[in-house]
């Protein structure tokens, strides 16, 4: 049987075109203009509409995006905050709708100040993890790593003694932070703690830490020969065309942490080791994230069924944080905090959306707003 059967009204008609039945539609330039058409084309017509022709699927027709009203909310957020300096990206289906910048990158207070924009780099901070989840699981689709597998016996070589509960640690409790490994606080730690017992059910308890993807970029690195930093590179980041995200702070007037206004001091971080950016600590700008999350979406790098597979994960975590029942839909992205004493803070978020939509916001201050929020929110906005 057919989906859907034609009206077949209008199909029967007199000898000068107007159906059978009366027309009781008001007589306007549009219905004259329609009979007029009838009777110079007497043949029957035949037309359907508003029909699902696949089961269960019925897509409502609703507002277009809005770049505009997002963009609205999200100055009208930032600027109310007091932000010291923030930069934006937006995307729809692979396409920069807009981008830019708002304050200081370094104010006028500083040595070599400049106005912040959409290609300040500024510390990435959680901004890096899902950069490498998508390494890891380039790795496991070309079958070098399997999600099932112990993480410990790769680094045990390079790490030896750690606890014998450490074998029920595998790469997929490390991606989602479920490994219930009670990690240090600093990067130095690390191989002290390796000897402690795990403190939960792993792949039950969840509990979030830097040291899940410390631990990744070590295997990472132990898997593959190469520094943590040139695989995602080479892996990663220049497959997406992003070739200019680094490790090391930029060496001519680097953005600054601002604690209050432009009339605090400001303050920077150095580079990061290695294996410290599995976490935290590349140096990129909101376009770079941008390209990050579109090429994510089109499967650049990784294929649309390890794609899916991370996003359709039951819980909060993998590699991306994922809200499963958004207003319009699930979403995902990941959001980054470095600070420092003094309240000298970066914060950044993005964000992938129904509808083609990735959004970048990033900001020098600590009295912005949550970004993953705000552009949560501008989101929303954008359909009101």
């Amino acid at each position: 049987m057919d989906d859907f059967a034609p009206d077949t009204r209008s199909a029967s008609m007199t000898l000068d075109g107007i159906p059978d039945e009366a027309d009781t539609r008001t007589d306007t330039a549009e219905t004259r203009a329609e009979r007029d058409f009838r009777r110079a084309n007497p043949r029957a017509m035949r037309r359907i509409n508003d029909v699902p022709l696949i089961d269960n699927v019925i897509v409502f027709p609703g507002p277009v995006f809005d770049r505009f009203a997002f963009m609205q909310r999200l100055l009208l957020r930032m600027e109310a905050s007091g932000a010291v300096g923030y930069s934006w990206a937006l995307v729809q289906n692979g396409r920069l709708i807009d981008a830019g910048g708002v304050g200081d990158a370094r104010t006028p207070a500083e040595t070599n100040p400049r106005e912040m924009d959409e290609r300040t780099r500024m510390v990435s901070a959680s901004l890096a993890k899902p950069i490498c989840a998508v390494a890891v699981m380039k790795l496991v689709e070309d079958g070098v790593l399997n999600l099932g597998e112990p993480a410990y016996p790769h680094i045990a070589g390079t790490f030896p003694g750690g606890h014998s509960s450490l074998d029920a640690v595998t790469i997929e409790h490390l991606l989602t932070h479920t490994s219930c490994y009670d990690g240090p606080g600093r990067l130095s730690q690390f191989p002290g703690t390796l000897s402690n017992a795990l403190t939960g059910t792993t792949g039950t308890t969840q509990k979030y830490e830097n040291w899940n993807y410390w631990f990744l970029a070590l295997v990472i690195e132990a898997v593959t020969g190469q520094p943590y930093a040139d695989f995602a590179r080479d892996t990663v980041l220049s497959p997406m065309n992003i070739n200019n995200m680094t490790r090391e702070v930029d060496d001519e007037a680097p953005c600054l942490y601002y604690a209050l206004d432009p009339s605090t001091g400001g303050s920077t971080w150095s580079d990061f080791t290695a294996t410290s950016i599995g976490a935290y600590g590349w140096f990129g700008n909101a376009i770079h994230y941008a390209k990050f999350l579109a090429h994510f979406r089109n499967d650049t790098v990784l294929s649309g069924q390890t794609r899916q597979q991370m996003l359709n994960w039951h819980r909060s975590y993998f590699g991306f944080r994922l809200w499963q029942n958004g207003a319009r839909g699930k979403y995902y992205g990941h959001g980054g905090d470095f600070g420092r004493r003094g309240g000298r803070d970066f914060h950044g978020g993005m964000m992938g959306f129904p509808d083609g939509i990735d959004a970048v916001l990033l900001t020098n201050s600590p009295h912005a707003p949550d970004p993953e929020d705000v552009l949560i929110d501008a989101y929303h906005a954008a359909y009101d």
